[in-house]
């Protein structure tokens, strides 16, 4: 058995699931839906279109890591908890075919949500507007599929080190927590407790450039700040508006130039690289050290 038939049986056996394939059908619903009203914005209809899509990348950042965590954290910890995984080292199969089946499989299933999701918005957008601006949306589908990619990596990586299902489930609740709701819903933001630690515990002088870097560790704020690559200048997304001068305002061209260089739009593709990289050595190593039986 090769990595290709892994992933094969693979995702013949996940796209079965009635979870994901309810997810895959809520995510077009409101793709569907987002297009349909959409309309209010100004300029012609691909600027319309435009504003579309970058309202889909804004709900994305918030329920793809959802998809991906969902459809990911039992791929290894599933087989150990049930047995399944002696099977399948018990034929001329490796750890690294298992590893890089499974890691081919997942994402093809989450590619295929995202890209049933631009189908749907995408042929709502054309009856409505008839207008296709193809930079915009071929660009933030291609960042979508990296991000979405990043949580398949952290999710495969926390699976090959669960060894229970239970701990799986934790995992993937504690990454959605610890890398997107801190940031999105920041009760206690990570830049806050920077800045506290930075200013109280350490007693020195505010620095939001700092507070700021600590946040953009995050995958989600890097998917965030990805896609104001692929969109027209006064279609950015406020990120980091405390680092930005008084006198410069975000939408303007040299928003981004006047901004550190770890806090700058192609900054976030190192973030993402990181995410995408980084989980599965570490992932990995842990699958090929761990007690199976």
């Amino acid at each position: 058995m090769s990595t290709v038939t892994v992933a094969r049986k693979d995702f013949r056996a996940a796209r079965r699931s009635k979870l994901l394939w309810a997810a895959a059908i809520v995510l077009g619903l409101i793709a569907a839906f987002v297009a349909y009203v959409s309309g209010n914005a100004p300029g012609g209809d691909a600027e319309q279109v435009r504003a579309l899509f970058r309202v889909l990348t804004m709900l994305l950042g918030i329920l793809l890591p959802i998809v991906a965590l969902v459809a990911s954290y039992l791929a290894i910890a599933g087989e150990r908890e049930g047995g399944g995984i002696k099977f399948l080292l018990s034929l001329p199969n490796t750890r690294r075919n298992v590893f890089v089946g499974k890691l081919l499989s997942r994402n093809g299933i989450v590619a295929g949500g995202i890209a049933f999701m631009y189908v749907a918005a995408i042929s709502v957008a054309l009856t409505r507007h008839g207008a296709f601006p193809a930079g915009v949306v071929f660009g933030t589908l291609l960042v979508t599929l990296v991000y979405g990619s990043t949580f398949v990596s952290i999710a495969l990586a926390m699976s090959s080190a669960a060894a229970s299902r239970s701990r799986a489930i934790a995992g993937a609740f504690g990454t959605y927590f610890l890398l997107v709701i801190l940031y999105v819903f920041p009760v206690v933001s990570v830049g806050d407790i920077a800045r506290w630690l930075h200013t109280t515990l350490l007693g020195a002088d505010p620095n939001p450039d700092l507070y700021n870097a600590v946040q953009y560790t995050s995958p989600y704020l890097a998917y965030r700040k990805a896609v104001n690559l692929v969109l027209p200048a006064d279609m950015r997304q406020i990120v980091f508006y405390s680092s930005l001068p008084d006198d410069i305002s975000y939408g303007s061209a040299k928003a981004n130039e006047v901004l550190p260089m770890y806090l700058q739009d192609e900054f976030s593709l190192v973030v993402l690289a990181f995410w995408l990289v980084v989980p599965l050595l570490v992932g990995y190593a842990l699958f090929e050290r761990a007690d199976l039986e």
